[in-house]
């Protein structure tokens, strides 16, 4: 069991807490398994469901159109335009008005630094702030790499908070924070990251964070690596613009939310058409106005392994349960 992924093994957790019976259909890699409640049977990939359609589900993928829609619903967004790669074969019909062109003069229009980031994936994967037209060209043309369409947007400021919600109930969420970590004399680098995110207790996510580039440059510029002590009440923070969690940042759980805030969100997962989703937001705290959070985009099916992971595995595990008992309703 300790060997499937980390989203497997809280949906057999959850499922076993309910009752349900549970097989794993695909034992190599973990990912594929089924759930069983008297003669109701439901295939699970990893902690997706499928009590979105799969429109809004397809919808989320989208983070232009899902903006578009929240725009609709009279919900803030940053302000965006598209960038198409002339060279992806999905792009042929369009290629008159491919290029980079729209970002560089939306960008001129708008004031740097924007955020360049291609249209469909996660994880924080391909995002950069550009603080100039160089820099906003080549995070377009790597953005390519990844999508066929990269997205130019305005940058937000505020708190980062990722709120999960099913059926306008709110479940669990988080406020990613940069790592921050300061030398004891005694402690390396890796253990201090150990003691402030238990994530990084385990060596291979030890691994991934030197490959995160913000946390590379951070500490090559001290001259350290995992293995270096640093002194005595020498301060390292991986703070900037951008936090993810798949990199140099660390996250506070959220356990309860305004209810103003809770409408909000509600209204943009309506929007999209999602029973099950979570929001990445922008505000300057849970009890600001809500008309004022920004929603940077929502995901379906979100997962709850990071907070599983965090520590928070009871409020990860109660969460799970509550979108598997709607499954199974």
């Amino acid at each position: 069991m300790s060997t499937l992924p980390t989203a497997t093994q809280l949906c057999l957790e959850a499922a076993k807490r309910l009752g349900l019976e549970a097989s794993v259909l695909d034992p190599e890699y973990g990912y594929l398994f089924e759930l069983r409640k008297g003669e109701r049977r439901q295939a699970m990939l990893g902690g997706r469901s499928p009590l979105n359609d799969a429109v809004a589900a397809r919808l989320a993928e989208d983070k232009h159109y899902t903006g578009m829609l929240l725009e609709r619903a009279d919900l803030r967004t940053p302000r965006t335009t598209r960038c198409l790669s002339r060279e992806h074969p999905s792009m042929a019909s369009y290629r008159d008005r491919a290029g980079m062109t729209p970002g560089v003069a939306f960008a001129k229009e708008l004031g740097y630094p924007v955020v360049v980031k291609p249209n469909r994936l996660s994880h924080g994967r391909g995002v950069t702030l550009a603080g100039d037209e160089g820099t906003l060209r080549r995070a377009v043309r790597a953005a390519w790499q990844l999508d066929a369409i990269a997205l130019v947007q305005e940058r937000i400021d505020g708190r980062d908070f990722r709120l999960d919600f099913l059926d306008g109930r709110f479940l669990v969420g988080y406020e990613r924070r940069p790592i921050e970590v300061r030398g004891d004399g005694k402690r390396s680098l890796g253990q201090l990251l150990a003691a402030r995110d238990p994530r990084f207790a385990d060596p291979e996510r030890l691994r991934r964070l030197t490959r995160d580039r913000r946390f590379r440059q951070t500490v090559e510029r001290r001259g350290w690596t995992m293995t270096s002590v640093p002194p005595e009440g020498a301060a390292l923070s991986f703070d900037g613009p951008i936090q993810n969690l798949n990199g140099a940042s660390t996250a506070r759980i959220v356990e309860r939310i305004p209810e103003g805030l809770r409408q909000v969100c509600a209204r943009a997962g309506e929007a999209v058409g999602l029973r099950h989703f979570g929001v990445d937001l922008k505000l300057e705290g849970l009890d600001a106005d809500p008309a004022r959070a920004a929603f940077i985009e929502i995901n379906a099916s979100p997962l709850l392994s990071q907070m599983y992971l965090l520590g928070h595995k009871e409020q990860a595990l109660h969460a799970q349960m509550q979108v598997l008992s709607a499954l199974f309703a």
